[in-house]
């Protein structure tokens, strides 16, 4: 870890069915953008109610409903929430590190128990026409068996969040 960053490490994650079959494998998600490090991650952690489709992930879109809002506070040990249509606060995750302009570390479990997080880790690489930044989704043991399902379901959401929602938000602020 770099100077100056911060850490918050979850303890160890249970899962009865850890070893009892070969775990998925990671989603990873790597995109270009024409915004240099420092725009990426502010784009990411701290305006992210303006990017997430939260009419299509969200809590609230389950129900037909888009969300008020989602926000990460930008910091180790900070939450990332959702207030639903009603109002209802939603714990998405929480920051496991936050090293600024370059890492963030997620643990990540919409509308599960903490037991049951996965983890997101999202890298901001300076490049010579902006920044790659790549997302790596894993450690899906703590799902047990709904696992790969719900691998799966990242894989395809990962794109409509990540690779397009994201991305546009950075292309538009490089504009």
């Amino acid at each position: 870890m770099r100077s100056g960053a911060m850490s918050c490490r979850p303890s160890p994650m249970k899962s009865t069915n850890r070893w009892s079959k070969t775990m998925p494998e990671p989603v990873v998600k790597t995109i270009d953008v024409p915004c240099d490090q420092a725009t990426a991650f502010r784009i990411f952690t701290q305006n992210m109610d303006a990017w997430w489709p939260k009419d299509r992930h969200s809590i609230s879109a389950k129900t037909g409903d888009t969300a008020r809002s989602v926000s990460m506070e930008p910091r180790a040990g900070g939450v990332v929430t959702e207030i639903g249509h009603d109002g209802t606060h939603h714990h998405w995750g929480s920051v496991r590190e936050y090293e600024p302009n370059a890492r963030l570390s997620l643990l990540w479990h919409i509308n599960l128990p903490a037991e049951q997080a996965t983890l997101v880790d999202i890298a901001f690489e300076p490049q010579e026409t902006g920044t790659r930044v790549t997302l790596r989704h894993h450690g899906w043991e703590a799902m047990g068996d709904a696992a790969q399902t719900m691998r799966d379901g990242y894989e395809s959401g990962w794109v409509g969040v990540f690779e397009t929602a994201f991305a546009e938000a950075c292309r538009a602020e490089a504009a």
